[in-house]
């Protein structure tokens, strides 16, 4: 029962847009050069006509143009520059700016992939294991997010990790693998590596059992949000097994867990409360709004 938990867990938490080449502090670096990166856009500079498709994109101290961006980075990509290429076909995948051409996006990806963009690897091995724009090949997507991955790219990692978790379209079971590429990601903040990876470890799947290490990566994770990481934190403190049992932290992970329709988390909270008494769950309250409070500061 548990096992089947982890795999909707899983199939629910894989990243399913790719990833452009933008940054804030990078468009604001191009705010005071924007009149010279005009010009040498305008003369054929790839490098130029790729910054100039970002402030376009983005809207900064021009009007948001999603044509004018998409022209420009195709521009940049016909002369090589490989990432207007990674961002062109960003655009032709999601028909931003662009007619929708999935077929062209896997084309201008593997082009950029080609040339070592870590980004782009990863772009293009996830159009292989969704069967976007290309045939579905696991196998080959694996070898371009292990690419990626050991370029230090955490949703890479993340995914390498994924498909050796699941043996995914003929590819092996590896749980070695799996734990592997999921402790580098989790290391890197990945929430859903960092759960999965605390399932790894309460289970021994390819780590050695080590329960510490499951709570750690639980917390980590479930600090940040996430509700199957808040249902199993709250699990093990509920059952004491292996870790010193808590009632207070266990209604407030599971309730936190439960408020996100988390369906073990609420159906353990469920018949867990019944076990408490009311000043324990209204301290466990107390707690809940306290993490509430804490962690509705740190949103932007």
């Amino acid at each position: 029962m548990k096992l089947l938990v982890i795999h909707r867990l899983l199939l629910s938490c894989g990243v399913s847009v790719v990833t452009l080449l933008l940054s804030a502090a990078d468009c604001r670096a191009e705010e005071s050069n924007l009149e010279k990166i005009k010009a040498n856009a305008e003369k054929g500079d790839a490098e130029a006509e790729f910054q100039l498709g970002k402030v376009y994109f983005t809207g900064n101290d021009v009007p948001q143009d999603y044509a004018k961006a998409a022209e420009l980075y195709r521009k940049a990509a016909e002369q090589g520059n490989v990432k207007a290429q990674n961002n062109l076909a960003a655009m032709l995948l999601a028909g931003q700016g662009v007619k929708k051409d999935e077929a062209e996006a896997a084309q201008w990806f593997r082009k950029a992939a080609d040339q070592g963009s870590a980004l782009a690897q990863n772009n293009f091995g996830w159009l292989l294991t969704n069967g976007r724009g290309v045939k579905k090949n696991c196998k080959e997507a694996a070898q371009w997010y292990q690419m990626a991955a050991e370029q230090g790219l955490a949703v890479a990692q993340s995914r390498l990790a994924e498909l050796f978790y699941f043996g995914a379209d003929g590819m092996a079971v590896d749980y070695m693998e799996a734990a592997k590429w999921y402790e580098k990601a989790a290391e890197q903040d990945v929430v859903s590596a960092q759960n999965t990876l605390g399932v790894m470890c309460e289970n021994g799947m390819g780590i050695k059992r080590d329960m510490m290490a499951a709570v750690m990566w639980f917390q980590k994770a479930a600090e940040q949000g996430d509700a199957k990481a808040q249902s199993n934190l709250g699990r093990l403190y509920s059952l004491g097994t292996n870790v010193d049992r808590d009632p207070l932290k266990a209604y407030k992970w599971l309730k936190l867990s439960a408020d996100q329709n988390e369906v073990t988390a609420v159906n353990l909270l469920a018949d867990y409360i019944n076990g408490l008494t009311p000043d324990q769950v209204e301290e466990g309250q107390r707690m809940v709004g306290e993490y509430r409070a804490h962690h509705s500061k740190k949103q932007p």
